[in-house]
């Protein structure tokens, strides 16, 4: 994948700069390209990216979603190197604070998420462990498929079990911010990347080798290149409403029996649908006064 922004669902966006790496079964048959639970992202090298609008989705619509969840309201913002991330410690009288951290990426491939400072309701904790207290008992409890540990006073984020499915496997080696995006190295680049056959393309989706179900076909050997129609921002991608962007875009074979699939960012449908639906009564009235 290359200058793609892969949308994950709950308002989370994860942009993806490159990746390399393989899709992956995670049942007995083929990878299913419309069902994101059939298969696993293994990446072997990846430079991908989050916004903090799609960090805080993705505190509050997924990893603390439950409702049993101990906090609630989550903002994150990035203000130079660090993160500042607000919200309410649910207690017997909700709590609220705010907290400044620095990240850094563990030798084991795990996100470190370290607090610099803090603030909790009007008073200023010596220790992140004075002020949740047995709370971050609660707070690794609530999902821990989430991917959320406790270290100390520090959070551990797990990236392979951190993010909605489509899942990811991959051994995170760097992470830092960067133009107020949270940015995250995966593995090393590779000395000989897929790419597709045709150089034109700067925005795209490159499938080889192996099968792969989608829709209601099978491609064996697949070569199949999922290619932004407009090469001129980021491929706003969703792989739960791939097939809306398929069907507004077109296709063509390759001589050597491979697919191009021309596809508009998803964004794009998004205008095309609000456009129809406001010209729709005039469109109407323009044709009755036309029956007259």
């Amino acid at each position: 994948m290359r200058h793609v922004v892969f949308h994950l669902g709950k308002g989370i966006e994860m942009r993806v700069d490159d990746l390399n790496g393989r899709l992956v079964s995670a049942g007995s048959g083929p990878p299913v390209f419309d069902n994101v639970n059939s298969y696993v992202v293994d990446i072997q090298y990846a430079r991908v990216s989050l916004t903090a609008d799609s960090l805080t989705n993705l505190l509050n619509n997924y990893v603390f979603a439950g409702p049993d969840a101990p906090l609630r309201n989550l903002k994150i913002e990035i203000e130079g190197n660090e993160l500042k991330q607000s919200g309410v410690l649910v207690k017997a009288v909700p709590v609220p604070f705010h907290l400044r951290a620095a990240i850094s990426a563990t030798p084991d491939g795990k996100i470190r998420v370290h607090p610099t400072s803090m603030k909790a309701a009007g008073f200023l904790p010596k220790r992140v462990l004075d002020f949740f207290g047995l709370e971050l008992e609660r707070l690794v409890k609530v999902n821990p498929a989430t991917g959320v540990t406790v270290d100390g006073d520090d959070l551990l984020l797990d990236p392979e079990r951190l993010l909605p499915p489509p899942r990811i496997k991959g051994r995170l080696t760097r992470t830092w911010i960067e133009n107020g995006l949270v940015v995250q190295q995966f593995g090393v680049p590779a000395k000989r990347p897929l790419t597709p056959p045709n150089a034109r393309f700067n925005n795209y989706m490159y499938y080889r080798g192996g099968t792969l179900r989608f829709g209601k076909l099978t491609m064996v050997d697949t070569d199949m290149v999922l290619v932004d129609a407009d090469q001129k921002d980021p491929f706003d991608f969703s792989p739960e409403d791939y097939n809306d962007q398929l069907v507004a875009g077109y296709s063509k074979n390759t001589p050597s029996h491979g697919l191009v699939v021309y596809m508009p960012d998803l964004s794009d449908l998004s205008r095309r649908s609000a456009r129809a639906t406001a010209e729709g009564p005039k469109a109407v009235s323009s044709r009755s006064s036309t029956s007259r």
